[in-house]
């Protein structure tokens, strides 16, 4: 049995079995959208599925600027194993990806504890506090991808993190290592921090401040940096920089503004990245996206201070409950300058999105993403792809 047959069946056993319960026994329908859960709130360990089904088409002018691989094409995207458990002040989750075994198995993999109600220390691979559609991830992401400006930001990494929060602030700061998937301790070392700051934080609305910095240092694997067109179907990456071999020193900067305000959402960041390689190579890459989104149901996308990110959305009147959902349209646009490297370039690319979140565990997504490369080799060509994708997330 093939590893992602044997997620799928896992999803479909723990999806069956019941969360325990205290004072009565679940319906069938909170049962089917309740994470399976043992143990009670202080001590428990949680099983959360999270699967995406991803199918879609691109086209491209000239037209051999696309692989003929690439025009149509579906995968399971992600497909992945949430283990949560907590004994008091103690806490952790290992994370593994069935549908990405071969690369990238393990996706999360930490302990943490708590200290106080406002500071946590968490040790293990995990995010780098630098940027909010990282934080956020895939379960809560806006958007099907990232935007462009995510090839300049730092992925997950191993290493300890201090977490504090306030009444409108939070505060991560850390050191870490390399990718537990690779090279966890032989890659330099990664200073990072990230601050938030709400401003503005009235009932469910929120306007959201954020700004990440991190420094690489002693960096062993080769760097490069390179876009994409709105999807992971396509391969194509439309400007993409040669490697900077032995990177000695990596510093970048990333701003983030971002407010939920009714049904209307509103996300923006900005990267700004230094390259200092030991050839003697530098370059200094930048990018950015910004997106608006709007429900036209009766729904509100929540804010979390503690993280300084958006939460997933649970629709006010779910399908399951008689209702029709959440729907939401957006659009965002996003540019990515790696002219300052050599053979590099720049893009811009503009995605329409409609997202349909029928219960708190499902969500379909249709969006569009028009991309055309504005400087270097490839300078003018263009690529329009649309990608649908079917979530189950818990």
């Amino acid at each position: 049995m093939s590893r992602r047959a044997l997620f799928l069946l896992m999803l479909l056993s723990t999806t069956a079995a019941p969360a325990l319960a205290e004072d009565a026994s679940p319906s069938l329908v909170e049962r089917l959208e309740t994470a399976p859960q043992i143990g009670s709130d202080e001590r428990f360990i949680r099983f959360s599925p999270f699967v995406q089904f991803d199918g879609g088409w691109a086209s491209s002018s000239p037209g051999d600027f696309l692989d003929p691989a690439d025009r149509r094409n579906g995968e399971v995207r992600r497909g992945r194993l949430y283990t949560d458990f907590g004994y008091d002040d103690w806490g952790g989750r290992l994370t593994l990806d069935f549908a990405n075994w071969e690369d990238a198995a393990v996706t999360y993999a930490y302990l943490n504890y708590k200290i106080s109600e406002a500071l946590t220390v968490q040790a293990g691979y995990q995010d780098i506090p630098f940027s909010l559609q990282n934080i956020m991830g895939s379960r809560s992401a806006t958007f099907a991808e990232d935007g462009l400006n995510s090839t300049l930001q730092l992925s997950d990494a191993v290493g300890i993190t201090a977490l504090a929060h306030g009444e409108r602030w939070s505060l991560q700061t850390g050191v870490f290592g390399g990718d537990i998937n690779a090279q966890p301790f032989d890659d330099g070392v990664t200073l990072a921090a990230r601050a938030t700051y709400a401003p503005y934080l009235e009932g469910g609305d929120a306007v959201h401040l954020g700004l990440g910095l991190a420094g690489g240092f002693d960096r062993q694997e080769p760097l490069s940096f390179s876009g994409g067109v709105g999807t992971n179907l396509v391969s194509l990456s439309p400007v993409s920089t040669d490697d900077f071999e032995k990177s000695s020193r990596l510093l970048s900067l990333n701003g983030e503004l971002a407010a939920t305000l009714g049904r209307f959402t509103f996300q923006s960041e900005y990267t700004v990245s230094r390259v200092e390689a030991a050839r003697g190579e530098e370059a200094v890459l930048h990018g950015g996206y910004v997106s608006a989104l709007l429900f036209l149901t009766d729904d509100h996308r929540r804010y979390e201070v503690d993280g300084g990110q958006f939460e997933r959305v649970k629709p006010a009147h779910s399908v399951s409950k008689g209702g029709i959902g959440a729907f939401e349209i957006g659009a965002r646009l996003d540019a990515l300058d790696l002219t300052d490297a050599e053979d590099g370039g720049a893009e811009i690319a503009g995605t329409a999105i409609l997202n349909w979140y029928p219960t708190d565990i499902l969500r379909f997504t249709a969006s569009h993403t028009y991309t055309r490369v504005t400087d270097g080799p490839d300078e003018g060509d263009e690529v329009n792809a649309t990608l649908l994708r079917a979530t189950i997330v818990y």
